[in-house]
C-alpha cells in the first residue's frame, strides 16, 4: 500500500529527467500514492517551468537565470522565487522535505547532493556528476548523517535490484552494459567528421545533450563505473562494462557461485525513476513492456580501447582519485559544449581529455590530491580554464 504523502523537491525540473520525473508522480498520484511537489528549480526554461508550476503548485522555485525573475514574478505574484547558487541551496534545504530529486547536469549538482545528506534526506541520484567528482565527500556523510541515496541511472539502479539477491561478501563482479551510442560501428577515421547533431541521435534513450555526447565518446560509462565504485564500495577490479546495442539488459552482477543475474526493462526512463520513488515497492507503471517475443536476440561485444579512448582516460581519473575525476569531469563539459558550437571536431574531445589528466598529474606531481570541497572546485576552475584554452 502507499504511505502517507511524500513531500519531493525536484533539482533540474525542467530537463529531460526532471520532467519525466514529473510524469512518474503524476502516474503514481493517479494510483493513490500522495507525493507532493514542494520545490522546483529550473536554469532558463521559464515557459515550461510555468506550466510545471501550474500543475503542481509548489511552494518555492529557484531559477538559475536572475533575468528570468520578473517574468516569473508577474506571472505567478505570490510564489516564492528564488535565485542562483545561494537559493538553489535553500531549495534543498528547506523543511519538511522527504525526498530530493537530483537531476540537475553537472558538477553544479554536487553542492545539492551535500546539501541535501547533511540533513539525512534521501536523495533520487540523477546526478552522476556528485558521485564521479564528491564520492568520497557523499561516503563520509553518508555515514555520519544516515542519509539514503538511490540511483535513477538505469545501469544503478539495475544493481541495486539484482544486488539483492546475495551478500555483498558473495558478489564476484558487476557488469554495466552499454550502447555503444551512435557510433558503434563507424570508422575510426570518420570520426574526425562527426557532427553535433549526429552525436546526439542516441539510438535508444532519450536525454539531454551532454550525456548524449558523453555517450557517444563513452565518457558517460566511464563515469558510471567510478560511480559503481563510489555507491556500492566496490574496487574497480570488480567493476566491467560490456557492450550491448539492445540497451534492454541494464546490468548484471556475477555471484562467486557463477550466477549472473540481469535487470531487464524497456529503455525508459521513468521505469528506473519510478523504482527510486517508491523504493522498495513495485507498482505498475502504465508503461510499454518489454517484448521478448520482438527482440527476438540479445548481443554483447566487448568495448574497444581504440574505437572509445576517452573511456579508458575517465577510469583512469577514476582510479587516481583525489580531485583528478572532478578536473576530467569540468574538462568534459567545457570541450562537450565547444563541439555542441561546432568550435572543436568529435575527436578533440577524448584527446582533450588525456591532455587534462596529464596536465593536472603534473601539476599535482603525479600524488592523489584529498578531494574536500575547495580542492574540488579548485580543480574544476583550473580544468574549466584549461580545456577552454585547447585546439585553438
Amino acid at each position: 500500500m502507499p504511505e502517507s504523502q511524500q513531500r519531493v523537491t525536484i533539482l533540474g525540473s525542467t530537463g529531460s529527467i526532471g520532467c519525466q520525473t514529473i510524469d512518474v508522480i503524476e502516474r503514481l498520484n493517479k494510483q493513490d500514492y500522495a507525493f507532493s511537489v514542494v520545490g522546483l528549480s529550473a536554469g532558463k526554461n521559464i515557459d515550461l517551468l510555468s506550466r510545471q508550476i501550474d500543475r503542481l503548485h509548489p511552494s518555492v522555485v529557484c531559477i538559475r537565470e536572475r533575468s528570468k525573475v520578473q517574468t516569473l514574478y508577474n506571472r505567478f505574484p505570490h510564489l516564492r522565487i528564488l535565485t542562483g547558487d545561494e537559493g538553489l541551496k535553500k531549495v534543498c534545504r528547506m523543511d519538511g522535505v522527504d525526498l530530493v530529486v537530483n537531476a540537475l547536469t553537472g558538477a553544479v549538482g554536487l553542492g545539492s547532493t551535500l546539501d541535501s545528506l547533511q540533513l539525512g534526506r534521501t536523495v533520487a541520484l540523477a546526478n552522476k556528476e556528485s558521485l564521479v567528482i564528491g564520492g568520497e565527500l557523499i561516503g563520509e556523510l553518508l555515514a555520519k548523517y544516515k542519509g539514503k541515496i538511490l540511483p535513477i541511472d538505469s545501469e544503478h539502479n539495475a544493481l541495486v535490484q539484482c544486488l539483492w539477491a546475495g551478500k555483498r561478501a558473495e558478489v564476484a563482479r558487476v557488469i554495466i552494459t552499454a550502447s555503444g551510442g551512435p557510433f558503434l560501428n563507424t570508422p575510426t577515421e570518420e570520426l574526425v567528421h562527426v557532427r553535433p547533431e549526429q552525436a546526439l541521435r542516441h539510438p535508444n534513450w532519450l536525454m539531454g545533450k551532454r550525456i548524449s555526447v558523453d555517450s557517444a565518446t563513452m565518457v558517460n560509462k566511464g563515469f558510471e563505473v567510478i560511480e559503481a565504485h563510489y555507491l556500492f564500495s566496490l574496487p574497480y577490479e570488480k567493476i566491467d562494462v560490456i557492450i550491448h546495442p539492445g540497451s534492454v539488459i541494464h546490468s548484471f552482477v556475477e555471484y562467486c557461485d557463477g550466477s549472473i543475474l540481469a535487470e531487464l526493462a524497456a529503455p525508459d526512463m521513468r521505469i528506473p525513476i519510478q523504482y527510486a520513488l517508491v523504493y522498495p515497492a513495485r507498482v505498475e507503471t502504465g508503461l510499454p513492456r518489454l517484448d521478448l517475443e520482438k527482440i527476438g536476440r540479445i548481443e554483447f561485444e566487448a568495448l574497444s580501447q581504440e574505437q572509445f579512448p576517452a573511456f579508458a582516460t575517465v577510469l583512469s581519473a577514476g582510479q587516481i582519485g583525489g580531485t583528478a575525476p572532478a578536473a576530467i569531469n569540468a574538462a568534459d563539459e567545457v570541450l562537450v559544449d565547444r563541439f555542441l558550437k561546432g568550435k572543436i571536431p568529435f575527436t578533440a574531445l577524448a584527446e582533450g581529455l588525456e591532455t587534462i589528466l596529464s596536465r593536472h598529474m603534473d601539476k599535482n606531481t603525479g600524488t592523489k590530491q584529498r578531494a574536500d570541497f575547495s580542492a574540488i572546485l579548485a580543480a574544476d576552475e583550473w580544468a574549466r580554464k584549461e580545456a577552454g584554452d585547447l585546439f585553438p
